[in-house]
């Protein structure tokens, strides 16, 4: 994905964003059962989804080294960084934040996690389709770095907590999403993360107070 968008990402340091704890939204319910509703988001004209594996922590560290920063894995998960492309390539263009472009409510869509016991990543690959369509394959040993390296290197700016939830990167392959698309990605051996895009929400109409 760095190379698609311009970058030369060839073991340069992992680069970070922050999405609001609230971002996160659990679409496990849609394994059995009907795909949860995802609103698209409000001043966006080019959402676009990044499919992406995810760590749950589930310790307290900070500065850790690489092989410490794998006992901080509660769990892992499959997930979904959806971005407002059009407001971050402005950002871009204008050397401003992104913060509205990445952390805006229901930007990180997140399948059931699995405990890390239970889940071997070596050999994993990842996969996400639009309405059936393969839009990005790629096996997670591709990772330029690994999920230890990124928490380690996390750590060195953050004290992590349990609860945080750690997107690892996408492979090539981004691209838009509109209103009543379904997406669904997938790793083996972890729940799907399955959503179908909605209209935007609404907020009720006030009445006048008398």
């Amino acid at each position: 994905h760095g190379l698609e968008m311009g970058g030369t990402p060839e073991r340069e340091p992992p680069f970070f964003f922050n999405k609001p704890a609230d971002a996160a939204f659990d679409v496990s319910s849609s394994v059995g059962g009907a795909p949860v509703e995802l609103p698209f988001p409000s001043q966006c004209g080019d959402l676009h989804y990044e499919g992406e594996l995810v760590l749950a922590v589930g310790g307290c560290g900070q500065d850790l080294s690489t092989d410490d920063a794998l006992q901080l894995v509660w769990g892992y998960g499959v997930g979904v960084d959806l971005t407002r492309r059009d407001l971050q390539n402005e950002a871009k263009q204008r050397k401003r934040p992104w913060c509205t472009s990445k952390g805006f409510d229901f930007s990180a869509p997140v399948g059931e996690l699995v405990p890390a016991a239970k889940f071997e990543l070596a050999g994993k690959s990842i996969e996400l389709k639009v309405n059936g369509e393969r839009k990005q394959f790629s096996d997670l040993s591709k990772m330029i770095w690994s999920a230890g390296e990124i928490i380690a290197h996390l750590s060195s700016f953050y004290r992590l907590e349990p609860g945080d939830l750690i997107f690892t990167g996408t492979p090539a392959g981004v691209g838009p999403l509109k209103q009543g698309d379904l997406c669904e990605v997938t790793v083996e051996g972890l729940p799907p993360c399955i959503f179908r895009v909605s209209a935007p929400l609404t907020m009720p109409e006030k009445k006048p107070r008398l």
